[in-house]
Order: structure tokens, then C-alpha cells, then sequence
């Protein structure tokens, strides 16, 4: 039973601890997704920078006695990130306080905590949403292209040359294209895994039946499903927009996907004491950071036919 004087604090102007516990309490209750496909750095500027250098040459054949070659690494493409500061908050007026509404306050405070949540998936989805038209990496392709050019000549790709579906078929050319088509810019492959298959609701138990069943999805052959051994994990989100696109995923630390934590989210609350003018209390939440992705490695997506 919720009795007033259980929440001494949360009717005084010392009401901080209290609604802390309900945020986080809250939070805790809605884990994002966002977390498990970026990786977060910190920063202590307002903006953040990346810069690459390109690969070295292959191996030479070195006889007995003859020099070492030497190369200089040569500077990349880089990328700049601004940090910007999002927040949101509600007052509570005295008469509320006065009244006990506890109920009321309480709901606030979790429907702020969701907000928080939500506002931090949607942006992150949103790389994805806009990863085949608007959102680019540092080389100013987008994120998900088939000509991400490099300064030898060279070229890679990490989307379908012509986009499916997410069928065994197209699932098993992504991967295989994610093995052979990701090259650097002296043409080595880079060797990269991918950990996460990456869906809408609407294709999530499809995903998973591709990658779980132990035979061949989508056939009446009592083939061994080999997509089953490449070790994928499903991950959905309802914030991905478009029902038909779907990605492949190395783990964070070898994509290029970042979320740039300059202060991480976090509470204030100020008591009668300082609502002096319009004798409310206040309650607010922030954060600082940015979204952005460095290079395009590590990553496959296909918008659907």
C-alpha cells in the first residue's frame, strides 16, 4: 500500500532520492536495444572526432640480407561529431504536493523514464532507417551502399546488389558477401564476423526460425540448416521503420557504430524551497551525446525488394 507516510521525502523539498529510485526503477523495467549494436565512447569536448589511416601494403618477400621496405601510413577520410544536449521535465505544483498526490507524481516520474528510453532508441534506430538515404559514414557514402570507393581505386560493398527479401537464400548471400566483399584499401579482406541479424517485429520469429531451426527453413528437404552454425542472434526493435529491412551485424567494437557519451542521463529536482514564484517543485532529466557512424565495416543491410 502506498501511504503518504512511507514517502516522507517525496513531499518535502528533499524529494530527490525518492523519485531517483522511481526513474531508475523505471528504466531498468524497459531495456533498449541500442546498447547491444553501438559502442559507447566518451568524450569530455563538445564534439568528437575520428580519424582513419588507410592499410598497409602486403607482405614482400624479404631475402637474406636485403632491406626492409618501409611505408608511411596514409591519413584517411575523418568525421566530426557535435554533441547536443536533450532534456525534459515537468513541474508539480505545491496544491499537488499539499495533497498528497502521490500517485500522480509517481506516474510523472515513470512516464519521464520512458520518454528518456525511447527518445535514446528512436535516434539509434534511426541510423538504420536512414542508413540507405540520408545517414552517411565518414567517406560520405551511405552507411549502407555498394560503392564505398577507396583512395586506391578500389571499392567495397556492404548492402545487396540487388535487395531482398530476408529469405535462407538472401540470408546466406549476405553473409557470404559479408565474408568476401568487405576489403580494405589495399584489397585485404577484412575478416569480420557477424554476431547480430537485426530485425523489425514483423520479421523477427521468421529470423529466428532461419537461423534456430536445425533444418533448412523454407523447404521440405531434411537439409541440416547451416545458417544455424554461423552462431547469429536475433535482435529486434520496434523502432526499425521499414517491415521488410533487415542488417547483419559484427559485434560494436568492430563496427563503426558509436554513440558519443559526453554526460550520461541523469536527474534534478528542486524543492518549494526554490518555487518561490509559482510554489511548484520541479523534476527534470538530461543528457548529452551524439549518434554517428565512423566506417561502414562490420555492417550489411538490405531494405527488401
Amino acid at each position: 500500500m502506498l501511504l503518504r507516510s512511507n514517502y516522507s521525502d517525496l513531499f518535502g523539498s528533499s524529494m530527490l532520492p525518492v523519485l531517483e529510485e522511481m526513474f531508475w526503477s523505471e528504466l531498468d523495467m524497459h531495456p533498449g536495444v541500442r546498447d547491444r549494436v553501438f559502442k559507447t565512447v566518451s568524450t569530455d569536448r563538445d564534439i568528437w572526432q575520428y580519424s582513419e589511416s588507410h592499410d598497409m601494403p602486403l607482405y614482400q618477400q624479404v631475402q637474406e640480407s636485403q632491406d626492409y621496405t618501409f611505408k608511411r601510413p596514409l591519413a584517411g577520410v575523418n568525421k566530426t561529431l557535435s554533441i547536443n544536449k536533450y532534456g525534459l521535465g515537468f513541474s508539480i505544483s505545491e496544491e499537488a504536493v499539499d495533497d498528497g498526490k502521490f500517485d500522480f507524481i509517481s506516474d510523472a516520474v515513470k512516464k519521464l523514464a520512458r520518454s528518456a528510453r525511447e527518445s535514446q532508441e528512436i535516434a539509434a534506430m534511426n541510423i538504420f532507417n536512414n542508413g540507405f538515404t540520408s545517414e552517411t559514414a565518414a567517406d560520405g557514402q551511405y552507411v549502407f551502399d555498394t560503392d564505398h570507393s577507396l583512395p586506391s581505386g578500389l571499392s567495397f560493398r556492404n548492402k545487396a546488389s540487388t535487395d531482398a527479401d530476408l529469405s535462407a537464400s538472401a540470408l546466406e548471400s549476405a553473409l557470404i558477401d559479408f565474408e568476401t566483399q568487405q576489403i580494405g584499401d589495399s584489397g585485404i579482406i577484412y575478416n569480420v564476423k557477424p554476431k547480430v541479424l537485426l530485425v523489425p517485429p514483423a520479421l523477427k520469429r521468421y529470423a529466428q526460425e532461419l537461423i534456430g531451426s536445425d533444418l533448412k527453413a523454407d523447404t521440405a528437404d531434411n537439409n541440416m540448416n547451416s545458417l544455424k552454425s554461423d552462431g547469429l542472434s536475433v535482435i529486434s526493435s520496434p523502432h526499425l521503420t521499414d517491415t521488410d529491412a533487415w542488417f547483419l551485424l559484427a559485434s560494436p567494437e568492430q563496427t563503426g557504430m558509436r554513440i558519443i557519451n559526453r554526460k550520461p542521463l541523469s536527474t534534478k529536482a528542486s524543492g518549494q524551497d526554490v518555487g518561490f514564484i509559482n510554489d511548484s517543485i520541479y523534476y527534470k532529466s538530461s543528457y548529452r551525446e551524439n549518434l554517428g557512424v565512423m566506417h561502414s565495416y562490420g555492417t550489411f543491410g538490405s531494405d527488401g525488394a
